[in-house]
């Protein structure tokens, strides 16, 4: 649940140019505090004057580049971090600007490429190595990822995202007494972070201290009162303790708070069905649906309660699309072969059971099938 925090930019400190066309144009375009439209007019008037060469040209396209991505504007952002790059090549701060592009867009390689320019330019660069850590990460290399992660706190013992990154992977990895050490220095050294109090309430809830994990996550609703994952979180921790009032209305908090959060209506959804409420169970997981149309557990689920309403036929066809999404899962098979009992299309029941059977299912759902298989008269 444990969702990844989001790369820190490196706001601009360079000096103002030798040669500047207005002294306002360039105290707008360097301010981080500047309404952002403001910031790339100042810098586009001293990028197309063409006064400003080398260095000089380089700022002010980085500093265009930073307002381009607070605007969410990814491809300008990369134009002008290019183009900073060409003006001055030995820039650390460009390539790991550059490198958060790249990571946004998903391209790890060249993320991981940029980083480690940076590093190679600036060795004391403690955001650049936690940057690699990150994305080495999610390469799937733990162990240089926590290389990257000490060496980033070796750099600056205060640096509180880098224990908190580091903290995902010992989570990742199972080592739960790591991560929450991680999860407490980030808190300690920034108690305004909320992701670090989720990420902390997270563990607390994987040891099975569901107060605890309570208490954190409500800070981290407290400090970010639109933290849609921390709601998300705690909601199914309520769901596990069976207090689904709660549960529910945590879910619809982080609905409210990111009305594009699959998984929230996914868990709100099990909770209407853990109800009985099949209507709106269905209504969750359609949305789940059409945020994440490849999530496979949203059209088996919804499939089932379209089952339980009697509507076999739209019931056949989420439990199609669920295997065909995930064709590696025994249950997507087990909930289809549940439709083809209903109507009444009993060998196709048992393949699909048998292909279950194959997949390596737990061994409570290993029983369930050949106890079902014998039902139809099977043979195992």
């Amino acid at each position: 649940m444990l969702r990844r925090v989001a790369f820190i930019l490196v706001v601009c400190i360079a000096g103002l140019a030798a040669a500047p066309v207005r002294a306002d144009d360039w105290d707008t375009c360097k301010d981080e505090n500047a309404p952002v439209d403001a910031s790339i007019a100042a810098c586009t008037k001293l990028i197309n004057s063409r006064r400003n060469k080398g260095p000089d040209l380089a700022v002010a396209y980085y500093n265009r580049a930073i307002s381009y991505r607070q605007k969410g504007d990814t491809d300008r952002a990369l134009s002008d971090y290019n183009d900073s790059i060409k003006n001055n090549p030995n820039s650390p701060r460009a390539f790991n600007n550059r490198g958060n592009i790249w990571k946004d867009k998903g391209d790890l390689d060249r993320a991981l490429a940029d980083y480690s320019e940076a590093i190679k330019l600036d060795p004391n660069f403690a955001i650049a190595y936690a940057n690699r850590g990150d994305v080495l990460d999610d390469k799937g290399d733990a162990t240089r990822a926590i290389a990257d992660l000490d060496q980033a706190i070796r750099l600056n013992p205060k640096y509180a995202r880098a224990y908190n990154v580091r903290g995902v992977i010992w989570k990742k990895k199972g080592d739960l007494e790591r991560a929450l050490a991680d999860f407490s220095d980030a808190i300690r050294l920034d108690p305004r972070s909320a992701i670090a109090y989720a990420n902390r309430g997270d563990v607390w809830d994987d040891k099975g201290d569901q107060e605890r994990a309570i208490a954190d996550l409500t800070e981290a609703t407290r400090i970010d009162p639109k933290y849609a994952r921390a709601y998300n979180i705690r909601g199914v921790i309520y769901k596990n303790k069976g207090d689904l009032d709660h549960a529910i209305a945590d879910f619809s908090e982080a609905i409210r708070a990111d009305a594009k959060y699959a998984l929230a209506y996914l868990n709100r959804g099990t909770v209407y069905r853990d109800r009985g409420d099949v209507d709106h169970a269905i209504a969750d997981f359609g949305d789940a649906i059409r945020i994440n149309p490849k999530a496979d557990i949203a059209y088996l689920r919804r499939s089932e309660m379209l089952l339980k309403k009697g509507d076999n036929v739209a019931a056949l066809s989420d439990a199609d699309q669920a295997v065909t999404l995930n064709g590696n899962e025994a249950v997507n098979y087990m909930n289809r072969a549940a439709v083809m009992r209903a109507l009444d299309r009993k060998d196709d029941a048992i393949s699909d059971l048998r292909k279950a059977l194959t997949l390596n299912p737990s061994a409570s759902r290993k029983h369930q099938i050949e106890d079902t298989l014998r039902d139809l008269g099977a043979t195992l």
